[in-house]
């Protein structure tokens, strides 16, 4: 499965002293840093209790375990990593030391940390496709080093849209991953800058000047002008449930338009009005004697232009699926039935619970495709198939 959480787990008892000094710059390796280990599944432990940071704040509110050096530990407190493998990291150390990122006995880049001790690093190359882990190390000015107690876990996918999802892994199996970033996060920067530009942009918080300076870049920045942002249309439904015996209700979200419209082979479905964040619904009855609806989504502009349109063909045992009350999922490019079973379970293990669900339409857990509709059991019935 193309899972995040079936990524690299980082492992404890990493020797500084060796780490430090084997690190190599490989010059001839391209320009792009290939994945430097293979993947070690994470217990299914640790997969349940994944938080994301909004979710540990009340719990956790430093990155750092309990250290020698109290006063001074190396901390990551940002992570950001385009879909082209262009990432900028961040945190805070000892004031002045000197700080090196690396994958395996590759270095990705180094800076020195400003005397309030704000580091900010641009890596110098692109992360390959593939799965990657990363660690953070510190030295000292007087010579002491220490690396971060959790390293950083990356996927990136073989488009070049889909945003690479990030982990903080903790170097014991106890303690929780935290999930910093993923591929169903809203991504505010500019679509149209140059990747290197949106990720300076994402380093809020940290050194700004740091991050120009480690892209080469040493002008002063000029007031920002307000420029228009040129996007794609896109629409996608993204699930279905039964309204009433005869209706059904379809939910999607869309990019650039304001009024969605769907039709069957009958004529119009239904249409509906796009919401401020993008977020539609339509409602409307299907024929269930015919084995397959095709149903044609398009979505118009202010000017009542078709700008994006999207197909898809709805079976009637799919939706008989859905008739107990199950929620129907609609899956999208980019979707995995882990980070399904995620948003609509609360755990990303339960997609086993997915699976057996439905069983005629998943024959591998790791191939699922665009356009395929699976039921998700509920609550009660997910509790009963364990017991």
């Amino acid at each position: 499965m193309r899972s995040m959480l079936y990524i690299l787990f980082a492992v404890g008892g990493v020797l500084v002293a060796i780490a430090l000094s084997m690190v190599l710059l490989d010059d001839e390796g391209g320009q792009q840093v290939k994945p430097q280990s293979p993947s070690i599944e994470l217990s299914q432990s640790a997969i349940d209790k994944a938080e994301t940071p909004d979710a540990r704040k009340d719990s956790d509110t430093s990155l750092q375990q309990p250290d020698v050096t109290p006063a001074a530990p190396l901390t990551i407190d940002l992570a950001r990593v385009k879909p082209d493998g262009a990432a900028v990291f961040a945190g805070t150390a000892a004031a002045n030391a000197k700080i090196r990122i690396f994958e395996g006995d590759i270095l990705l880049g180094e800076t020195v940390a400003n005397a309030n001790g704000e580091w900010v690093i641009v890596l110098e190359k692109s992360l390959a496709a593939g799965q990657h882990l990363i660690s953070v190390a510190m030295e000292r000015s007087d010579g002491s080093t220490e690396m971060a107690d959790r390293s950083l876990a990356v996927e990136i996918y073989q488009d070049t849209e889909t945003k690479p999802l990030v982990a903080l892994l903790p170097e014991t199996a106890t303690e929780v991953p935290v999930l910093i970033q993923s591929p169903d996060d809203v991504d505010a920067a500019n679509p149209a800058a140059p990747a290197s530009e949106a990720i300076v942009a994402d380093a809020t918080g940290a050194d700004a000047a740091a991050a120009k300076a480690a892209m080469g870049d040493t002008t002063e920045a000029a007031p920002t002008k307000p420029q228009a942002k040129s996007q794609i249309a896109a629409l996608a439904p993204s699930a279905i449930i039964w309204r009433d015996a005869s209706r059904i209700l379809i939910s999607g979200t869309s990019r650039g338009g304001v009024r969605v419209t769907v039709n069957d082979e009958k004529g119009q479905f239904g249409e509906a009005l796009v919401l401020a964040d993008g977020a539609w619904q339509v409602a409307g009855s299907l024929d269930m004697d015919i084995a397959v609806n095709h149903l044609r989504f398009a979505l118009f502009d202010e000017a009542n232009h078709i700008i994006a349109r999207y197909d898809l063909p709805v079976k009637a045992r799919d939706l008989a699926k859905g008739q107990d009350g199950s929620p129907l999922v609609v899956v999208n490019k980019g979707d995995m039935l882990w980070r399904i079973a995620y948003h609509q379970l609360g755990e990303g293990v339960k997609y086993v619970d997915i699976v057996r669900r439905n069983q005629q339409d998943i024959n591998d857990p790791d191939l699922i495709y665009p356009k395929q509709i699976f039921a998700v059991p509920q609550p009660s019935a997910t509790a009963s198939d364990k017991n």
